[in-house]
């Protein structure tokens, strides 16, 4: 009877080979995770909601009319469904906005995003100043938003 040690390292090698491309597999899985390469639990193409690009496009805006919009920085943002009001703050977006004019209001939706900007004034000192933002949505597109500061801008 043989010496049967000799068959072992034979037998393993198989087994060894498994488990460094388990082990390999799964590095690169967790490489592309990390990476952004591989993204789990959303689709690769899945868009922002809409009060995602409700508070982009506002924030945009408010930053635009500040007189250091680079020094500038918006806290306290928050997003809210509204209701359209035609016969008041809402009018003159009805009315002037070209991608609201003649538009039927039950096509329209509105959220309000409100927050606060905090920014240096013309004499550079920093002011606090709230804002409320409109943002229009015509059968789910974004197509305008109307910014309104506490103080004038």
């Amino acid at each position: 009877m043989g010496n049967h040690h000799g068959d072992r390292p034979a037998s393993r090698r198989p087994l060894l080979v498994i488990a460094a491309l388990i082990a390999v597999g799964a590095a690169l899985v967790a490489v592309a995770v990390a990476t952004g390469a591989l993204k789990l639990g959303k689709s690769a193409d899945s868009a922002p909601s809409s009060e995602q690009l409700a508070q982009q496009r506002c924030q945009a805006e408010v930053l635009k009319r500040l007189v250091s919009p680079d020094k500038a920085t918006i806290s306290d943002v928050h997003t809210e469904t509204s209701t359209l009001d035609v016969d008041g703050r809402d009018f003159s977006s009805l009315t002037a906005s070209e991608p609201l004019k003649g538009v039927n209001a039950s096509r329209i939706s509105v959220l309000n995003v409100a927050g606060v900007a905090n920014a240096p004034s013309e004499v550079g000192s920093m002011i606090q100043d709230h804002f409320d933002c409109r943002a229009y949505f015509v059968d789910g597109a974004l197509a305008h938003t109307l910014v309104v500061f506490d103080h004038a801008h």
